[in-house]
């Protein structure tokens, strides 16, 4: 008779009744916002932090290759903390692997309900980070997005103590970011030492008096000495910061060694920057390379802005004029996977002319492309290329811009508000109106009246333009007044002085004018400002002749 090897079978059986999940039956809800205020509000908090994540790492060492042992880590993991996102994603991975479903898709709930209550926090931007227990949570996320983790780093910031920023690549598409708080862990990881930054000069933390008050950079220094490549490349930004490079070089190439990309790139910079300090010869050469290998390491992994600074490397030719061609494919790679800052310089490469030959058809194309990324910086660069386009008297083009540019408007984007009045005023993607354009002036100045771009943008418009029946010069002379005697700043820049002196000159005060456009060309003497001087100038000569200026605005 053949014998069946049933030790598969009651082992399978056995994990099911030993670990099932959390202990929570069928008809029990899961709560875990409870379960995350219970953890860190218990008293024996610091020790069960601390193995806690001695667990999760575990875990996360042996979820591809050894799930037969995520059995035994994985509740003991949710025993200690029932909603960590490592504990649930093991033991989903264990039962998958030995086919029992019905505890699978228990923990694929929770699982699924501690992310909803994740995403629920924040958005994952810098401002509004997702709220996690451990850095592990935050990795498991990104598992479960099909996203691979590719580089991290630690932050501090007035809002969050400790922000862990982890750097993940999807299929096929550009990487992403996403920030988490875990400030708590500050309290849980008290690390006795001194309460100030780092050494600027080595990143270490001197020994200081104990005390209980945890400090993010305390904290950081001891993760960094377990291996925590975050916590290395967040000193190794300390030291670049503080132009500590030996130093700050030491602490990243660690943390590169571990497949950390933002380490990578804050070395390939570092290089960059201390070969354009050396003297040409060997030793910078050597600099260059290395700055060559540490960014083409972060463009295999899938670094946008890796590309895009290569590019701008190779056009300037630090890497020799005839390495110049290779920027074009890097930016090309780099707007398709979504940069739309790479699409943009491949627009205003064409549109210039420099270093290929001059199109205005292909720079109209990579505006368009980087436009359609929905990237705001993108669509006021193409805006503000049409409104240039259509004083040259060139043709109109059929562009969905006008949508785009009132989409911005609703975010309260003041530059896209005056834009579209520019657009308005003539007749750009839009039939011509003079009402429609003084309106959405009008409004940038109320999204942001003491902006002193956008003011002086608009009044320079409404006292100048050319276009009949568009000028407002007492409008124009109301909001620049208020802004030039609110804002201190913006009484030393001549171009200001110039529009407030134009906004008298229209209403026929030329003494004012005069004196103003005199102040004007005061400061940009005193400071150089040969690029103004011709122009202050020929106003101020317009003025004493009691002329007004009008020329072609927008």
């Amino acid at each position: 008779m053949h014998h069946l090897n049933t030790a598969p079978v009651i082992w399978a059986v056995l994990a099911v009744i030993s670990f099932f999940p959390l202990g929570f039956t069928h008809g029990e809800t899961f709560d875990p916002v409870a379960a995350f205020s219970t953890f860190i509000e218990a008293d024996d908090y610091p020790e069960k932090l601390e193995r806690l994540i001695e667990l999760e790492q575990q875990a996360l060492a042996l979820i591809e290759d050894e799930p037969l042992k995520l059995a035994s880590i994985g509740a003991a993991i949710l025993d200690i903390y029932p909603a960590s996102q490592a504990g649930q994603y093991a033991m989903q991975r264990y039962y998958a692997h030995v086919d029992a479903d019905a505890p699978r898709q228990t923990h694929e709930r929770q699982l699924a309900a501690i992310q909803a209550t994740m995403l629920a926090s924040g958005d994952g931007e810098a401002s509004t980070p997702f709220l996690v227990m451990t850095i592990y949570d935050a990795q498991i996320y990104a598992r479960s997005i099909a996203h691979s983790p590719v580089g991290s780093i630690y932050q501090t910031t007035d809002l969050n103590s400790l922000i862990y920023l982890m750097v993940a690549r999807p299929t096929e598409a550009r990487l992403r970011q996403f920030f988490f708080d875990i400030s708590h862990v500050l309290t849980g990881l008290k690390a006795k030492q001194s309460v100030g930054e780092p050494d600027a000069d080595t990143g270490t933390l001197a020994d200081g008096n104990d005390s209980d008050a945890p400090h993010p950079w305390a904290v950081i220094r001891a993760l960094a000495g377990n291996m925590d490549t975050a916590a290395q490349a967040a000193i190794g930004a300390f030291l670049t910061r503080n132009q500590k490079y030996d130093s700050a070089i030491s602490w990243l190439k660690v943390a590169s060694r571990t497949g950390n990309i933002l380490a990578n790139t804050l070395l390939a910079r570092i290089y960059a920057s201390e070969a354009n300090e050396s003297e040409e010869g060997p030793e910078k050469e050597e600099l260059r390379q290395l700055s060559l290998e540490n960014y083409l390491h972060a463009i295999a992994l899938g670094s946008t802005d890796s590309m895009y600074s290569l590019a701008g490397l190779y056009l300037g030719d630090f890497y020799g004029e005839e390495n110049r061609e290779a920027a074009l494919p890097l930016l090309e790679q780099a707007g398709a996977l979504g940069h739309a800052d790479s699409y943009l310089y491949l627009a205003f490469l064409y549109n210039g002319g420099q270093g290929v030959a001059a199109s205005r058809e292909r720079a109209v194309d990579y505006f368009q492309k980087a436009a359609e990324l929905e990237n705001a910086r993108a669509v006021i660069a193409y805006a503000r290329f049409l409104v240039g386009d259509a004083a040259k008297g060139n043709p109109a083009i059929d562009s969905p811009i006008l949508d785009q540019l009132k989409r911005l408007a609703e975010q309260d984007n003041p530059e896209a508000m005056v834009l579209l009045g520019n657009f308005f005023a003539r007749g750009i993607a839009a039939k011509a109106s003079n009402r429609k354009a003084v309106r959405w002036y009008r409004k940038a100045i109320a999204a942001a009246p003491q902006d002193p771009d956008i003011v002086n943008e608009v009044a320079w418009t409404l006292t100048v333009t050319d276009v009949p029946g568009l000028k407002r010069a007492r409008y124009a002379h109301r909001v620049m007044k208020k802004m030039m005697t609110q804002v201190e700043q913006a009484s030393e820049r001549p171009e200001y002085l110039d529009t407030w002196a134009a906004t008298y000159a229209a209403r026929g005060k030329f003494e004012r004018a005069i004196e103003i456009q005199s102040q004007a060309i005061d400061i940009a003497r005193s400071r150089s400002r040969d690029d103004v001087m011709s122009i202050l100038q020929d106003h101020l000569d317009q003025f004493k002749t009691q002329q007004s200026i009008t020329e072609a605005a927008p």
